[in-house]
């Protein structure tokens, strides 16, 4: 029978783990490419990050072999969607806090009949970003911006 890793060595990966999902988008783009003389922008291509690709990143970064990472971003999941369904909050600082919000029974009416009804009360999952994860889309923007100026394409 395996033993678990140490507390230690899960505590790494973890930290390991917040730094892929911060930095998780800039890691995955393509690179510029060059198209009629232009270099294209990072931005003008956007992709969708899967868990596979996550877990793929972690395991490089830390060093660690993909069942590990694999099983440390779910743990790292569970615990974060346990303690917010628990009522908790779970701050990460430079990342984001995720959090539950309590909405109040309200009236609202059918689309498709336009008739009132009666919504229920219910809890609902946030997220707000933390000032590290908006100042890197603020940096990856920018910098995508700047790139569409020297192309000679006009900025958004």
């Amino acid at each position: 029978k395996k033993t678990p890793p140490s507390r230690s060595k899960m505590v790494r990966l973890l930290a390991t783990v917040l730094c892929a999902l911060l930095s998780c988008a800039e890691a995955f783009r393509p690179a510029p490419r060059a198209w009629g003389g232009h270099v294209a922008a990072r931005s003008s291509v956007r992709m969708a990050v899967s868990k596979g690709d996550l877990v793929d990143a972690i395991a490089a970064r830390a060093g660690v072999s993909k069942k590990m990472a694999g099983a440390v971003l779910s743990s790292a999941l569970d615990v974060i969607v346990e303690s917010v369904a628990d009522g908790n909050k779970v701050s990460l600082v430079g990342f984001g806090t995720f959090d539950s919000k309590e909405r109040a029974a309200r009236e609202g009416r059918n689309p498709q009949t336009g008739e009132k009804m009666q919504i229920a009360a219910t809890v609902a999952p946030t997220f707000s970003f933390g000032k590290g994860f908006k100042d890197a889309c603020k940096r990856s923007y920018s910098a995508s911006v700047a790139m569409r100026t020297l192309n000679g394409h006009e900025a958004p």
